[in-house]
Formats: C-alpha cells, sequence, structure tokens
C-alpha cells in the first residue's frame, strides 16, 4: 500500500507562543483512515490529548488547529 502526501507548514501565534503547523494532504493511495483530504496533528501535551483534526483546505485545517491550540475549539 502506497500514500502519497503533500505537506504545508503554517507558522501561527497563539499568544506569545509561535507554533508551526505541518498539514498533511492526502494527494493520492487509500484514504482509509482519513475523514477528509487535509489533516493536522497534535501531540499530546500535559493539559490537552492528542488530537487529529480534518478538513476541506489546508487553511481551514490551519484555522481550526490554531482556534484548538488557543483554548477555543470551534465545534
Amino acid at each position: 500500500m502506497c500514500v502519497v502526501l503533500k505537506e504545508h507548514r503554517y507558522v501561527v501565534q497563539v499568544g506569545t507562543v509561535s507554533h508551526v503547523l505541518r498539514i498533511e494532504e492526502l494527494v493520492s493511495g487509500a484514504a482509509v483512515f482519513w475523514k477528509d483530504k487535509f489533516r493536522l496533528l497534535i501531540p499530546a501535551n500535559s493539559k490537552s490529548q492528542a488530537q487529529t483534526i480534518y478538513g476541506a483546505s489546508a487553511d481551514e485545517v490551519a484555522e481550526l488547529g490554531a482556534d484548538f491550540l488557543g483554548g477555543q475549539p470551534k465545534s
């Protein structure tokens, strides 16, 4: 099984901290575990569990990721 990914990077400022978001785009391959074309994997830390965010565009996923990191997840 072969999967081809394209990587998009966004730098977001949350308070005084800069975060680099590495968003993956599924270019080709089996999308068995992918809910949408783009995803962001946010690792767990001492304040929250690991999170995977999916979306239809890299911009949408970056915005949702910044909101999550800022403590204001959109529903």
